[in-house]
């Protein structure tokens, strides 16, 4: 099941709920405004995190819950059953951020899981974010909307030195590769798109996103990794690629990520560190990007051998 089914799945349950919900309460009267909007409110928030993940979750589930206090001012001051009215406002407050915080954060996760199962193969086991063959295609789409529309984007390339894995077994990389992905993908929105490539990078996709925004992400998630892994800032790099500013650098990372011919699979190796002066020797296509500002150091491969590294 694609995500975005599920998402329909959940908001159209939720909308069946609530509908019942404002029913029952009709026999005792009709439901008050205040129950209405708050079960309209309850939606809202359930849709956010669907949408939105837990940030934005959060965001929605404080701004309801600010109203619905509000709502519950004059009922509080009027003194009648307060006991009742206070248990009842703190039940719905909690409601609103368990749905909105916990909710978003497992949608988030969700996501990623739902691509594990499905046919298109665009899961990575490791850091448990999307792969290449996802990223691949992603950023296909991407320039295809982009020249067919002009919908802009910024890709961000995270890069980790080999300082960072020095001395590491499978294990422990395993691990530090899982953390750095639940960093990146709870640190993102849920229309952004995190995957790990087979050469060990990470691939951020920030869809209708201008270059100065991208930038800001970029410098956020290279500072984030950093403290993670405890590195100097020659340990990890993070590149941003606009659509509009950076053509060719991205034509050839899509050149370099897209799926090969079968007969080059077989011939791939299935982990190793990789240099990018190596790796810019057996593609052409990604060394002539390498005039684009910022580098890339890779590591941290258990997939397929790159062809090529694009040195932004």
């Amino acid at each position: 099941m694609r995500y975005s089914r599920f998402e329909q799945l959940v908001l159209g349950v939720g909308a069946l709920f609530v509908l019942a919900t404002l029913l029952l309460s009709s026999h005792d009267g009709g439901p008050s405004v205040k129950e209405i909007v708050a079960q309209v409110m309850l939606l809202v928030v359930i849709a956010a995190a669907l949408h939105l993940g837990r940030k934005g979750g959060f965001t929605v589930a404080v701004v309801v819950s600010a109203v619905y206090t509000l709502l519950s001012v004059p009922e509080l001051l009027a003194g009648q059953d307060l006991t009742r009215m206070i248990l009842l406002l703190v039940a719905r407050i909690s409601a609103y951020g368990l749905i909105g915080i916990v909710g978003g954060e497992l949608c988030g996760r969700l996501r990623y899981v739902l691509e594990r199962f499905g046919q298109s193969n665009g899961y990575d086991e490791w850091s448990q974010l999307f792969n290449q063959r996802h990223a691949s295609e992603t950023l296909r789409k991407a320039l295809a909307s982009h020249e067919r529309y002009g919908s802009p984007f910024t890709l961000v390339i995270v890069s980790l030195g080999p300082a960072i894995s020095a001395g590491l077994g499978p294990q422990r990389t395993r691990s530090l590769v899982r953390s750095l992905g639940n960093l990146f993908r709870g640190d993102l929105r849920m229309i952004d798109e995190v995957a790990r490539l087979d050469d060990g990078r990470f691939f951020v996709m920030l869809p209708h996103t201008p270059y100065e925004a991208g930038v800001v992400v970029a410098s956020r998630l290279d500072a984030a990794a950093r403290e993670l892994v405890g590195a100097n800032e020659a340990s990890v790099s993070a590149t941003c690629l606009s659509a509009a500013q950076d053509a060719i650098a991205l034509a050839a990372l899509a050149a370099e990520i897209a799926e090969p011919p079968l007969a080059e699979q077989d011939d791939q190796t299935t982990s190793g560190v990789y240099s990018s002066a190596g790796d810019s020797a057996r593609n052409p296509a990604a060394a002539s990007a390498a005039s684009a500002p910022g580098a890339s150091t890779l590591n941290m491969s258990t997939a397929a051998a790159p062809r090529g590294s694009t040195k932004q």
